[in-house]
């Protein structure tokens, strides 16, 4: 079966800007689950925040962060017996990499697992401001940004994925063959696009924000 992409209309007023998981753990060459990927979309997402900041929209950093006694990692401890060292509160690669740095104005979200809406406020703090569109980038794109994409659509949310600013990791065989990131980019990208909402490029949704903003200032004037 083939269908068309979908192409959300981008309202400045109802769309908000989620950053997955940018933090050193991950971008950083020394952190504990390094992701190589990421080096190539910390200047698409600056880029992205920048644009975005301009035109008014929200700016919503997720970071996975946790208590680091072992009390809240459940089954994220039995996949990954060391989390809560490396995720701990107080480690010192947890927070977002200084490149993309949250100002002030900018709201971050603490998640204890994948999605950025399992058991934290992101919802309600979307709903707040009447966001009903969200664009995703960050890291692991197959993990935290598709899950965070598919609880998003659970509850309603128009959803756009940016190929250029989402970052996968290469895995290990784990009985079925090893596979590059490339590959795993590649078919959490399709997946996103045939099942879940719209994937694109930095520099076409920067293009709708700031038509967006146009068509914002010159209704107001």
């Amino acid at each position: 079966m083939s269908k068309p992409p979908v192409r959300w209309p981008i309202n400045g007023r109802r769309t908000a800007i989620v950053v997955v998981d940018m933090q050193g753990v991950f971008c950083n060459p020394d952190g504990a689950i390094y992701v190589p990927d990421t080096a190539g979309i910390v200047a698409p997402i600056a880029t992205l925040v920048e644009g975005a900041r301009k035109a008014g929209l929200p700016i919503i950093y997720l970071r996975h962060i946790v208590r680091g006694d072992g009390s809240d990692t459940g089954r994220m401890r039995d996949l990954y017996p060391t989390v809560d060292v490396i995720l701990a509160r107080d480690a010192h690669d947890v927070d977002v990499i200084d490149s993309l740095r949250p100002l002030p104005g900018d709201i971050i979200v603490d998640k204890l697992f994948y999605s950025g809406f399992h058991g934290t406020d992101l919802d309600t703090i979307l709903r707040a401001r009447d966001v009903d569109t969200i664009v995703v980038c960050g890291t692991v794109t197959n993990v935290c940004c598709e899950t965070t994409i598919r609880d998003a659509v659970h509850r309603e949310y128009k959803v756009v994925a940016l190929a250029d600013a989402c970052a996968a990791m290469p895995y290990p065989d784990m009985g079925f063959g090893a596979l590059t990131a490339a590959e795993i980019q590649k078919v959490s990208l399709t997946t996103i696009a045939m099942e879940f909402g719209e994937v694109t490029t930095t520099a076409d949704i920067l293009q709708r924000i700031a038509a967006a903003a146009v068509k914002r200032f010159e209704a107001a004037a």
